[in-house]
């Protein structure tokens, strides 16, 4: 099978070529999940987020048949660490496509990309081409959405999605403090449009896209997860509490409400790029490691 190749074209942040790789991710992931690490949602949410190196894009490569794509390379926050997915049909292509992430992608001879562990193949092709495996990984966990789902808030605490009550300011200030970030939050209008663009992904459902809310009204806690109408699998992406709402069952609410909802459209089961201890405390299990290998220099 014959593939010709092309860059992303980045002509807005959801033109053609943005949804043509929801699409590919869609179906190479269509009944056996083959890329847990990067799912549709997790290109949704990378586009989502506008970022300091939005302009290089277009460097991502696509490859394509009759039109199709068939297999992508791409980097998510850090240009250098490349994410590669491949069609199982098209998996010749992997030397082609690792020489092209060497060529293209590579900052000043510095060049990650990450391999399942249990892809041999992938692990030979990239040995053979100058990279060896470092200590870093990256790991998928699963839930299994056939359990109940069952939580408590406490009281004076309720949950609310993004269909129902969305509030950018709040959103902004959960999603400072929840990753740690110091000091008080930026609320300038440059910082709410940037949070508004994080949530205009024409992918991104409201109904399922949910905050905890604090009984004076602040957002206690975020959940963002990715679904596609009768599609098995749903992706996790982001969670976030508030410090000051930690240890009081709030993420784990959030999350547990969400895949409730995605349940009634078909998800069988919740992945998230994750090893943190509290995905386990509530059910996920591990699913996947990956393995970042770099470039001998």
């Amino acid at each position: 099978m014959q593939a010709t190749f092309r860059n992303y074209v980045n002509d807005k942040r959801f033109g053609s070529d943005y949804h043509k790789v929801v699409d590919f991710l869609k179906r190479i992931n269509q009944g056996q999940v083959i890329t847990p690490n990067f799912l549709w949602g997790r290109w949704v949410w990378m586009i989502s987020r506008p970022v300091d190196n939005e302009e290089q894009r277009n460097l991502i490569r696509l490859w394509e048949d009759a039109g199709k794509i068939v297999a992508l390379a791409t980097f998510e926050l850090t240009f250098g660490e490349v994410i590669i997915c491949v069609d199982r049909e098209y998996r010749h292509l992997l030397k082609e496509i690792i020489l092209y992430a060497k060529n293209e992608l590579a900052v000043d001879g510095n060049l990650s990309i990450i391999i399942n562990d249990n892809d041999r193949e992938f692990q030979a092709v990239a040995a053979s081409n100058g990279f060896r495996p470092l200590e870093e990984k990256e790991s998928v966990a699963v839930l299994d959405l056939k359990q109940d789902f069952n939580y408590n808030l406490p009281e004076g605490f309720g949950i609310t999605s993004m269909a129902e009550n969305r509030d950018l300011n709040k959103y902004n200030i959960v999603m400072w403090r929840g990753f740690n970030n110091q000091g008080e939050p930026d609320q300038s209008e440059e910082m709410i449009e940037w949070r508004k663009t994080m949530l205009s992904s024409p992918h991104l459902t409201p109904e399922i896209t949910l905050a905890v809310v604090a009984p004076d009204g602040k957002y206690a806690a975020h959940c963002g997860l990715w679904h596609n109408v009768g599609d098995k699998y749903a992706y996790v992406e982001p969670v976030a509490t508030d410090p000051d709402y930690r240890g009081m069952g709030l993420g784990k609410a959030a999350i547990y409400e969400a895949v409730r909802r995605v349940k009634k459209y078909g998800a069988r089961e919740a992945y998230v790029v994750s090893s943190q201890q509290f995905y386990y405390n509530i059910g996920f299990r591990p699913h996947t490691t990956e393995t970042w290998w770099k470039l001998k220099r």
